[in-house]
């Protein structure tokens, strides 16, 4: 069965959007634009109509090759985040059946979408709004659910901060995952707004290496000598979550992504010329400071994953790489010694080292700034901050 990309908003659409420019993902995901705004689908530069679906306000969820369509999809939420909640809730059947009709799902015969993402802005109106909702007809339908969220900057206001709390709030107890990504990152720079897509381009690849690096170019690990570990998306939505007894959370994660040229541009011209040396402690580390969440520091992280994607001859006697050495220091870098560590081939002349980094939610800085932002428009607060310390408490003390 196909994996499911959910783009909710502007922001969310962008991201997915960002996500197929590489064409290989058609064949193994389907794309879903939603967003109550015409305007904004049209500027998906992948996703044609047969992937958009429209936000009506009379209509509810209609897809993007419907007559009339920028008709009823015209007005957009603004930062309205309670009236686009409300307007998706009241559509929720719809919207299911949306779903199960572009994934092909049959829901009566158990066979399902191995793992959906929900990608969408947390300060904004239509993705803040009905991002959660979608998680939450996602998890109905037995689909396990990543989110990809985007944290609105500070300079953004007490509005943008209230509507990340309150969605964040709901969304929790709807996915397995949360892979936070932080707009804070582009606060100080010049022409910030410019840099967006850029952005939303880093995110979307760190997301495609790791799945087409798990699903296409999966390593046989009998084929070669030394360390060449295997993993998937559970491992992925193991990296990011905690488990309580019985019960299981949403970790907060940070995606980082480095690469370095394997072959240098004279190869392209002629037939010759040998791979270089791949220094693959120096890949993760780049990675590290690349993170999409700022303030963070890697050696906290509770646990992590990290996937490699290299050419074939980094595995064989003649280029090996120090895999497990790179192994050791992820473990290094999980204060719980819980890393899910693999390797992918790639045909690129490209070596890149993808990581996420999962933390509680009172180790982020920037959830408690969002939190104490939200605070001042309105009496509110981000209650998994304490909520999770308390199970965290509760867990080690044996409770």
């Amino acid at each position: 069965m196909p994996y499911l990309f959910v783009g909710v908003g502007q922001c969310g659409g962008a991201i997915i959007d960002a996500a197929f420019y590489d064409e290989v993902m058609f064949r193994i995901a389907v794309p879903v634009a939603i967003n109550s705004a015409t305007l904004d689908l049209q500027t998906l530069k992948n996703l044609g109509r047969e992937h958009w679906v429209g936000m009506s306000r009379d209509r509810g969820f209609i897809p993007g090759t419907m007559t009339g369509f920028e008709h009823f999809v015209s007005g957009g939420y603004g930062k309205n985040r309670s009236k686009a909640e409300e307007d998706a809730l009241r559509f929720r059947d719809n919207l299911r059946e949306i779903i199960a009709d572009r994934v092909k799902v049959d829901e009566s015969s158990g066979i399902g979408v191995p793992v959906a993402f929900v990608a969408f802005a947390l300060g904004g109106g239509t993705g803040s709004g009905a991002g959660p909702v979608v998680a939450g007809v996602l998890r109905e339908m037995g689909i396990p659910v990543i989110a990809i969220v985007v944290l609105p900057a500070t300079h953004e206001g007490g509005l943008t901060a209230k509507n990340a709390v309150e969605s964040l709030n709901v969304l929790i107890e709807h996915v397995d995952s949360v892979i936070l990504v932080d707009n804070q990152r582009l606060a100080y720079a010049e022409s910030a707004e410019s840099l967006f897509q850029r952005y939303n381009e880093y995110v979307a690849r760190s997301i495609r290496d790791i799945l087409i690096g798990t699903v296409i170019e999966r390593v046989d690990p009998s084929q070669y000598e030394g360390y060449a570990p295997v993993i998937d998306l559970k491992d992925m939505i193991a990296a990011t979550s905690f488990s309580f007894g019985k019960r299981t959370r949403p970790g907060f994660a940070a995606l980082g992504r480095a690469s370095e040229r394997t072959r240098n541009f004279l190869h392209y011209i002629f037939p010759f010329g040998g791979y270089r040396e791949i220094d693959v402690i120096s890949l993760l580390y780049r990675s590290f400071m690349k993170l999409t969440v700022a303030e963070l520091r890697p050696e906290h992280a509770e646990k992590n994953l990290v996937l490699l994607r290299i050419p074939p001859v980094y595995l064989t006697k003649r280029g090996r790489i120090n895999t497990s050495m790179a192994k050791q220091v992820m473990e290094e870098h999980s204060r719980l010694g819980e890393t899910h560590f693999g390797v992918a081939l790639t045909k690129r002349n490209l070596a890149t080292a993808t990581v996420l980094l999962t933390y509680r939610p009172n180790q982020i800085s920037r959830l408690r700034t969002l939190s104490q932002l939200a605070s001042q428009y309105k009496d509110i607060s981000l209650r998994v901050l304490e909520e999770y310390e308390k199970d965290f408490l509760e867990s080690e003390a044996g409770v």
